[in-house]
């Protein structure tokens, strides 16, 4: 979106104006508020990016001038050509680390500007397919699976379905039924069709039937359905399992002896033997030479489906380059260990969940994934000094730097892919919106200022 209509910027703030005074205010239920919160967010971004809150690009005439070529005035031209090259440069003449060097202090100012200017707007639709539908699940629709799947219970009954608010790449559900041996709690893990992970539940169930075979804390996993026909996806039912959710990306309130908990529950995890275990069979890249090349390889494709992003391309140029600083390692990776994955009660943690990402890797990519807030909370030598109590190995500071990178770039990704999806009109659920244009450019923020930082082109 252009500054150059500069009645764009007004009307939203307008619209967003009388939607926080006006709208926001009468609604009731957790999903409605949740849903508005999407659209505040949306309206959010739309209104600082019509405003030309971009700087602009100002690093292009530096990329110029170290390529030694004109700078091109084709935004998504230069993009392409900049995201070709640095996938094909081999550093023969020594310029590729000041050309990531020069990409990622440029984006960074940039970036920060704009959310800058979102933080700012926080101070003061087309229609097509959307994966909110499938939500929509009667417990009419429930009652006639469950007594398909049990027919030597023909009393079964769903009496209350809820969807959980805020999934983003699965929807998580709450079935209350009763049975001829009394009332039963289980919770569905269900695929959207038009999901941004690109992960099923298929994948996802055979791993976790093994980590919960091996002792983690995870919620019994109680049967597959591979039929999309059967509630609107393919789904996993579990155990309801004791507690609350424990934080989000950014928040909690977990105490201290529950972050030891959590530490000690990360060694295990990483200590469990993939081989005997059987996960090995089961566990992507699990048979590949080096684990944590095939995962970057792997997710440069899934990028490369995505409009370039120079910013993007570096940082990819910089973990390759960073590859011969980081050993092989060969370990269960959960893949997504942040406290929004976690249950508990009290101190106690009850489970570990949504187990979509997990891999063969470096244990370094979970360490790095839950310490933003993990050093919020407590000290991370704390919590390093229970990892390694508990079973953990020590982590070099070359593989936490390159998984924090890591991290960042693997959120891009996805959030991309969510921004894609809404762009084109595959999933026009407002959820893909709030990721693609909220989520998505503060990933790409962070994503420059971590680059910079690690490449020497500027500290923030």
């Amino acid at each position: 979106m252009s500054g150059a209509d500069n009645r764009v910027g007004p009307q939203l703030r307008a619209v967003l104006s009388a939607f926080r005074e006006e709208v926001r205010p009468e609604l009731t239920s957790p999903q409605t508020k949740f849903r508005a919160e999407l659209m505040d967010m949306l309206l959010t971004r739309l209104a600082a990016e019509a405003d030309g809150a971009d700087m602009g690009e100002l690093f292009w005439g530096d990329v110029a001038r170290l390529l030694g070529q004109a700078p091109s005035a084709d935004e998504q031209a230069r993009n392409q050509a900049l995201s070709v090259l640095l996938a094909n440069t081999q550093d023969d003449d020594g310029k590729l680390p000041a050309l990531i060097a020069t990409i990622a202090a440029g984006e960074a100012r940039r970036r920060v500007a704009l959310e800058d200017k979102v933080a700012e707007n926080l101070r003061v639709l087309k229609t097509g397919p959307s994966s909110v539908g499938e939500l929509a699940i009667s417990p009419d629709d429930v009652t006639t699976y469950l007594r398909g799947r049990f027919p030597e219970d023909p009393t079964i009954t769903a009496t209350r379905v809820t969807v959980v608010p805020g999934g983003r790449s699965k929807a998580t559900i709450l079935i209350d039924f009763t049975t001829a041996d009394g009332p039963r709690e289980i919770v569905v893990r269900k695929d959207f069709e038009l999901g941004s992970a690109g992960i099923s539940v298929v994948e996802e169930y055979p791993v976790i039937l093994a980590a919960w075979q091996a002792g983690l804390p995870v919620p019994q996993p109680l049967w597959l359905e591979e039929q999309r026909s059967a509630i609107g996806g393919k789904f996993i039912a579990f155990s309801k399992v004791r507690g609350k959710s424990m934080g989000t990306l950014f928040t909690s309130d977990a105490s201290p002896a529950f972050l030891r908990a959590f530490a000690a529950t990360l060694a295990k995890l990483h200590a469990v033997d993939i081989d005997t275990s059987g996960l090995s069979e089961r566990l992507r890249w699990a048979r590949e030479e080096h684990p944590v090349r095939a995962l970057i390889d792997h997710f440069y494709g899934r990028y490369r489906l995505l409009p370039p992003e120079p910013l993007m391309d570096a940082a990819f140029a910089h973990l390759r380059l960073a590859m011969k600083d980081i050993g092989n390692e060969r370990a269960l990776v959960h893949g997504d260990a942040g406290l929004h994955n976690l249950m508990g009660e009290g101190d106690h943690l009850t489970a570990l969940l949504d187990w979509e990402f997990s891999h063969t890797g470096d244990p370094a990519e979970d360490l790095t994934y839950c310490k933003y807030l993990v050093q919020k909370l407590i000290p991370w030598d704390e919590f390093m000094s229970v990892y390694i109590e508990a079973g953990g190995r020590p982590v070099s500071e070359a593989r936490m730097r390159f998984f924090t990178l890591w991290r960042t770039l693997h959120l891009a990704i996805h959030t991309g892919t969510a921004k894609l999806a809404f762009d084109s009109g595959e999933d026009q659920d407002l959820r893909k919106a709030a990721i693609g244009y909220n989520t998505f450019p503060k990933q790409l923020r962070d994503l420059a200022s971590d680059l910079a930082n690690y490449t020497g082109g500027t500290k923030l």
